[in-house]
């Protein structure tokens, strides 16, 4: 069932489509074709956010919103940083899920088909999945992810120390506690650390296929033809395991699980949270390693292949942020924090240029490299964090059958790896939303400006 009567009740202003429940306004992000195929379950989630007393105006989604767990994918709520309220389900199953953009000195023009096959096949062979098959950690290294987050990989060598100023902040959150994670999470995030996940985690190799910003690319280090890797991971079992267990203490009211920040067990989240925020960064970071390892095994024979991180962004947290002079706790469900260069130090990479905005598209679909605008000031500083499903998983798995998936991304020259057809067929193509729209709503509100588009090459499916 879609909205087709609710829409009538928003007011459409300067890219952002508007409402007031409950003395409460909630802004959506989009423009009128992605509006009108927002979900009915989508549009109640969002508004129910509106009844829960503590959370304060606006309420926002953004254009790839489609239904969550308990509040739809693409929202966006803020409570006062002591007074109000936070939520696992809130937040996610998959805490500080995030995205990655690696670039490479290497251009499409100069890597042959069989090379390009060969490195899928390689790539295939890295822990995907709901693979167990993790790095060998002791339990000291474990802490000290958990505690530490990417200094732990700069320890141990997967990452150097300046690659902490590519990461969303630095790679790591203090305050994280050990003892506010269950045994049976710990024990599941153990032998996770550097594995991929499945559903909509993957490693994409793509092409730099059009430059919008010619300025901002160079300094990116971005050009035409030059060839970048995505990769898409969170916290694995770990941040699973910790929102399955707190969910089961916190207060269900309003459909949404959750308890003041205040409180013992809403303090005790958070703690556990910002553990597996510093896990997944750690998490991605040494799946880093293993990609760049099977790009040297497979290409690097001829010459010496550098790789360098342009951003690592997340995804999925509540963090204690200060907005128009206030502190407040600010929740992102499938959206992205964004930084303009106002509020980044002298020494920050990206002072002049703001930080980097990395939006996935389908594994058919063009995904984009971006930058943020002033209107961010309006979101709580938020865009959204990729192109968002459009249709169920269900749906998207009875509308194409595998083998056609692979005929058509064969038409379109993009090698696929998978590790589950039926997987494969739920992140099929048509399950997205187109990503130009979902950009071109976000640089309607200004939010962002374009700096370039990426074309997918090889996708790999968990």
């Amino acid at each position: 069932m879609y909205i087709f009567c609710m829409h009538n009740s928003f007011i459409f202003k300067k890219g952002f489509f508007t409402i007031l429940k409950n003395n409460k306004e909630i802004k959506i992000v989009s423009n009128k074709s992605l509006f009108f195929n927002i979900h009915n379950n989508a549009f109640e989630q969002l508004l129910s956010i509106s009844e829960i007393p503590e959370v304060i105006s606006p309420i926002l989604a953004m254009p790839d919103i489609h239904v969550g767990f308990g509040v739809p994918i693409g929202s966006v709520f803020a409570t006062d940083s002591k007074k109000g309220i936070i939520s696992s389900d809130a937040v996610g199953y998959d805490i500080n899920c995030g995205i990655r953009l690696i670039k490479t000195n290497l251009n499409i023009k100069d890597i042959s088909k069989q090379n390009l096959q060969l490195l899928s096949k390689e790539l295939k062979n890295l822990p995907l999945g709901l693979s167990n098959e993790g790095i060998k950690i002791t339990n000291q290294d474990y802490n000290l992810i958990l505690t530490t987050g990417a200094n732990w990989c700069v320890s141990k060598k997967y990452c150097s120390k300046s690659d902490l100023r590519h990461m969303y902040n630095n790679g790591f959150f203090k305050n994280a506690i050990v003892s506010k994670i269950s045994k049976e999470a710990l024990k599941r995030g153990k032998l996770q650390v550097g594995t991929l996940g499945q559903g909509n985690h993957f490693i994409d190799v793509l092409s730099v296929d059009s430059i919008f910003n010619l300025e901002v690319a160079n300094y990116f280090g971005l050009e035409k033809g030059q060839l970048v890797i995505l990769m898409h991971s969170g916290s694995r079992g770990l941040g699973h395991q910790i929102a399955s267990d707190y969910y089961k203490l916190l207060k269900k009211t309003h459909g949404l699980g959750y308890s003041l920040i205040s409180s013992k067990v809403g303090s005790d989240y958070y703690k556990a949270m910002l553990a597996a925020a510093n896990f997944a960064f750690v998490n991605r970071t040494v799946l880093t390693y293993k990609i760049q390892e099977a790009f040297n095994k497979v290409l690097g024979l001829t010459s010496r292949i550098k790789f360098s991180l342009l951003y690592d962004l997340t995804h999925n947290l509540a963090t204690i942020e200060k907005h128009f002079n206030k502190e407040y706790l600010i929740t992102r469900k499938g959206a992205t924090r964004v930084f303009l260069p106002e509020d980044l130090s002298s020494k920050n990479p990206f002072k002049k240029t703001g930080a980097p905005i990395i939006l996935p598209g389908s594994m058919l679909d063009y995904s984009y490299v971006l930058i943020p605008d002033k209107g961010v000031k309006e979101t709580f500083m938020s865009v959204a964090h990729g192109s968002g499903r459009n249709i169920s998983r269900t749906d998207a798995k009875k509308r194409i059958s595998f083998k056609d998936l692979k005929i058509l991304m064969e038409k379109n020259n993009i090698i696929l790896e998978n590790v589950s057809e039926n997987l494969a067929r739920e992140e099929q193509p048509a399950a997205y939303k187109n990503s130009i729209k979902v950009v071109n709503s976000m640089k309607t509100a200004k939010l962002v400006k374009k700096v370039a588009r990426l074309k997918p090459v090889i996708v790999v499916i968990g």
